[in-house]
């Protein structure tokens, strides 16, 4: 069985997909092909992850200037020819798209071709390449955390799933991370980090908590602080007397999430099903520019089903997510509800499903 999976442009959308790959590839003569741009995300991570991964040219709609637009509107055309080329070339059993707008192409020409096109919707709410899609698809693959999207999706193509997230990110190894990270063993740790640049704006509120927090004997943090904040934001945990390690990147984030008694970031579709599988306590701080405001919804959905506050940028200072780190601090409760899930697993066996039947 060969499968396309298309779609990326952030990690969000990505990383469920690379969750799919894995489990697709257990099974005796499957192959996986990523389509993506080289401007997204992917770019970066499918080779250092060993995934075959082919590029189309496509831009951007939602949030984008009228003659960016214009300028995706008029390359339509060549980009749904190319995703034609692909689909003749590497001849799938059938296409997954991820969202995002390569994944626009590829499905409309899997949907030319009676492919069998599914789709994967990891955010609470969908985005515009799988609202167009989902007219299209067999079947919509729901994997948010408690989420309802009948209102966007015919009933009968709707499967729910668990949270859909990377293999062995529940089984971090927590001395290895303390090890690397300079770390205590019986401090309460605070994780903290963006997307994979960081987060500016939480880098700052952390920042100015920082001696808000300095009073409290038992705290550390591990701070993912991207490139451009790192120095400032270390500087600050150290004029502030706080045991913490700012990095840039954390690249084993299993073993950050095993360190960590709470987590604050974005909520991006990734983080959240990676919270709501490991239990975490979290303060999450929504991205505002996130196309269709999505992350606000993706925190405050997981906040109704699991333990976690939001803090809407708008509102967000160092004392208010200090009062919100320390309040987590005082409680006894260490952990949330776990959701149990086999995402990777239900999604592969229906790919195989579908296949057979066509």
């Amino acid at each position: 069985m060969k499968v396309i999976i298309a779609g990326g442009g952030t990690g969000g959308h990505l990383y469920p997909g690379i969750a799919l790959a894995r489990e697709v590839l257990k099974g005796r003569g499957n192959h996986v092909l990523f389509v993506g741009t080289e401007q997204g995300i992917e770019a970066r991570v499918l080779p250092k992850e060993s995934l075959p991964v082919r590029f189309m040219k496509i831009g951007r709609i939602k949030g984008m200037g009228l003659s960016a637009v214009m300028r995706t509107l008029f390359g339509l055309p060549a980009a749904l020819m190319h995703a034609l080329k692909i689909i003749k070339e590497e001849a799938p059993a059938v296409v997954v798209g991820l969202g995002g707008y390569a994944s626009a192409a590829m499905g409309v020409a899997a949907w030319m071709k009676n492919i069998p096109l599914i789709i994967i919707e990891p955010n609470a709410y969908p985005g515009l390449a799988n609202r167009l899609l989902g007219r299209l698809a067999q079947k919509v693959v729901l994997s948010f955390p408690g989420y309802d999207a009948s209102g966007f999706f015919r009933a009968e193509k709707i499967f729910c799933t668990g949270p859909l997230v990377r293999q062995g990110i529940e089984r971090g190894d927590r001395e290895k991370a303390l090890k690397e990270f300079g770390l205590e063993p019986d401090r309460y740790t605070v994780l903290v980090f963006g997307g994979s640049a960081g987060a500016h704006a939480i880098n700052m509120a952390m920042k100015e908590a920082a001696f808000l927090l300095s009073g409290i004997p038992d705290i550390q943090i591990l701070h993912q602080t991207g490139e451009k904040d790192v120095e400032e934001v270390r500087a600050a945990y150290a004029a502030a007397g706080i045991k913490a390690a700012a990095v840039p990147y954390i690249f084993d984030m299993a073993s950050a999430y095993a360190l960590a008694d709470l987590v604050v970031s974005r909520s991006g579709a990734t983080t959240v099903a990676e919270l709501s599988v490991l239990g975490k306590p979290a303060v999450l701080i929504p991205y505002p520019f996130a196309a269709d405001n999505h992350q606000e919804y993706n925190a405050l959905s997981l906040a109704a089903h699991c333990e976690a506050r939001v803090i809407l940028q708008k509102d967000l200072t160092g004392r208010r997510l200090a009062e919100a780190i320390e309040g987590y601090r005082r409680s006894t409760k260490r952990m949330a509800g776990r959701m149990d899930t086999n995402a990777a697993g239900e999604i592969a066996d229906l790919l195989r499903i579908y296949v057979q039947e066509n």
